[in-house]
């Protein structure tokens, strides 16, 4: 949906399965907004320069592994007994596979004829591709270096402190600080923990919380 239309696009003919679901899905409101966001990113020229810091990183690779995990795991074995899988469950199942996919990986040494596996396959699926994600879900964003950061004691006794008090956690407490760190006029984020601190974080820092997909377009 975030692609723009091409001359290319009236001679391919969209599988009816998708159709069905993208004139669902197009009821959406903020789904349809943030296909507004990816398209003004990665195809049109924006005032603002988003960036993405490796700690984001690390939590959509988080986040990746357990969304894939579950959606094949859903095939195999249902939609209910997945769904009701906590996060360290999940994370038992795939250090498991792990597991198995490394002793697997010894037993094929050596094997040059070998053909792809099933837990050659869950580990594709699951493990966030690189070189996919930079041509793909990191188009328009600006991958930035953490450098010269610094969190004293001293510090987390000042501003950080009453993003704790507020019960904001500590990935998002660092986010704010690494957002301040590299000069950042702007964060974006719908978590409502973000919302509750919203005025404290501008108080504080500057930095003017997006908490909506209206808002952010409203700055590109």
């Amino acid at each position: 949906m975030e692609m723009p239309e091409t001359e290319m696009d009236r001679f391919v003919k969209e599988d009816e399965l998708l159709q069905v679901v993208r004139s669902i899905l197009a009821s959406e409101v903020q789904f349809n907004r943030m296909a507004e966001i990816r398209k003004k990113l990665s195809f049109d020229e924006a005032k603002v320069t988003a960036v993405v810091s490796p700690l984001s990183l690390l939590e959509l690779m988080e986040w990746q592994s357990e969304a894939a995990f579950k959606q094949i795991a859903s095939e195999a074995s249902g939609v209910g007994f997945i769904q009701k899988r906590s996060k360290k469950q999940i994370g038992d199942y795939l250090k498991e596979a792990l597991k198995m996919r490394r002793a697997e990986f010894e037993e094929q040494k050596g094997n040059k004829q070998g053909k792809s596996t099933g837990l050659e396959w869950l580990m594709s699926e699951t493990w966030l591709n690189r070189s996919f994600l930079e041509c793909h879900g990191l188009k328009g964003l600006l991958q930035v270096d953490i450098v010269n950061f610094h969190l004293t004691i001293n510090k987390s006794w000042m501003e950080p402190s009453a993003y704790a008090y507020l019960q904001l956690g500590t990935a998002d407490i660092m986010h704010i600080l690494l957002a301040l760190h590299l000069g950042c006029k702007y964060i974006a984020s719908f978590d409502s923990d973000f919302l509750r601190v919203k005025d404290i974080i501008q108080e504080e820092t500057g930095i003017l919380v997006l908490s909506s997909p209206e808002e952010i377009l409203a700055i590109l």
